[in-house]
C-alpha cells in the first residue's frame, strides 16, 4: 500500500469575517510536492466579489517556488507560511492507494469532493431498481464501503469513476489483491430498445476499467432478467459473455445467492448467503 500526504489549500480574503473556501490540494509524496488549483477565480469571488484570477496565479506562482526549493515536507509548510496573504494551508492528512495507477484517479476523486465547486448542470448517476437491490445486499454482509478510501479494506465501492476524463464508472468495485468490477443491468422493462446500447456501455465499461486497474480485472455482469425475456436478449447475453468472468442472473435466487457468495468471499468476509 502506498500512503501519500496531502493538505487543503484554503483562501480567506478577510479574517474578520473568517469566510474561508478550499481552492486546491497539496500532496507530499516520496518524489517532492504537486498542487492543484481551481482554474478559475469564481469560487474566490464567492467570498469578496472582487478576488481574481491573479489572486491565484500569484499563489499559483509561490507554490511553483516552493515546489522547486523545498526538499521536505515541513520545509514546504514553513516556506509557504512565511507569505501572510489570504491563502492558509490546512493541517494534512493522509490516502491510501494499492499502486500508482490508482493516483490520479485518487486525486481527482479528493479534489472532486473537497475542492471543486458544485455545478447544478452536473447530475448524479441515477442508481437502477436492481443496483439499489444489490447494494443493500452488500449493505446487510456489511461489505459495502462508505467511501472509495475503503476499496483497500476490501470492501465494496458503488460507482467507482476510472477517470474523469473517460467519463466511465464501475457500478460496484471490490478489490483483493486484483480488482474485480461489477456492471448491473435490468432487462425487465417494457421497452428493450435501449438496452444494448446499456449492455455495450457496461462492455466498454470493462474494457476501460481493465485498462485503469489491470488487464487481470475480474469481470462480472449482472442482470435481471425472467425466464422468458432472457430467450429475447440473448444476443445481448452473448456479447456480456465474451467480455465478463462470469455472468449472473439474480432473478434466479440460485445465481443471486452464487454471485453475492462470491463476493463475499473475494472480500474475504466468513459468512456465506446460505438463502
Amino acid at each position: 500500500m502506498i500512503t501519500y500526504d496531502y493538505s487543503l489549500i484554503r483562501y480567506m480574503p478577510n479574517p474578520k469575517r473568517g469566510e474561508i473556501v478550499n481552492i486546491g490540494l497539496i500532496i507530499f509524496g516520496k518524489d517532492g510536492m504537486e498542487f492543484r488549483v481551481l482554474n478559475g477565480a469564481a469560487k474566490l469571488r464567492l467570498l469578496d466579489g472582487a478576488s481574481s484570477l491573479s489572486d491565484l496565479t500569484e499563489f499559483e506562482y509561490v507554490l511553483e517556488q516552493a515546489k522547486s526549493i523545498c526538499r521536505t515536507q515541513a520545509a514546504t509548510l514553513e516556506f509557504l507560511a512565511m507569505f501572510k496573504n489570504a491563502f492558509k494551508i490546512s493541517t494534512k492528512a493522509t490516502f491510501s492507494i494499492d499502486h500508482e495507477s490508482q493516483y490520479e484517479s485518487q486525486i481527482n476523486r479528493l479534489f472532486n469532493e473537497l475542492v471543486k465547486p458544485f455545478s447544478t448542470r452536473e447530475g448524479v448517476k441515477k442508481s437502477s431498481r436492481i443496483q439499489t437491490l444489490i447494494k443493500h445486499k452488500f449493505e446487510a454482509m456489511n461489505l459495502l464501503a462508505k467511501s472509495a478510501e475503503e476499496l483497500s479494506f476490501h470492501k465494496v465501492v458503488q460507482n467507482y469513476n476510472f477517470s474523469d476524463k473517460s467519463g466511465f464508472t464501475a457500478d460496484f468495485l471490490l478489490k483483493n489483491g486484483k480488482f474485480h468490477i461489477s456492471e448491473v443491468i435490468d432487462y425487465n422493462v417494457n421497452d428493450l430498445s435501449a438496452k444494448f446500447k446499456e449492455t455495450t456501455l457496461k462492455v466498454m465499461t470493462f474494457m476501460e476499467g481493465k485498462k485503469h486497474l489491470g488487464q487481470d480485472s475480474g469481470c462480472y455482469f449482472v442482470y435481471s432478467a425472467s425466464s422468458a425475456r432472457e430467450k429475447e436478449i440473448q444476443s445481448h447475453l452473448n456479447l456480456a459473455e465474451d467480455y465478463s468472468s462470469s455472468i449472473f442472473n439474480i432473478a434466479s435466487k440460485q445465481e443471486e445467492k452464487a454471485y453475492l457468495n462470491l463476493m463475499a468471499r473475494l472480500a474475504g468476509a466468513d459468512h456465506p448467503i446460505l438463502h
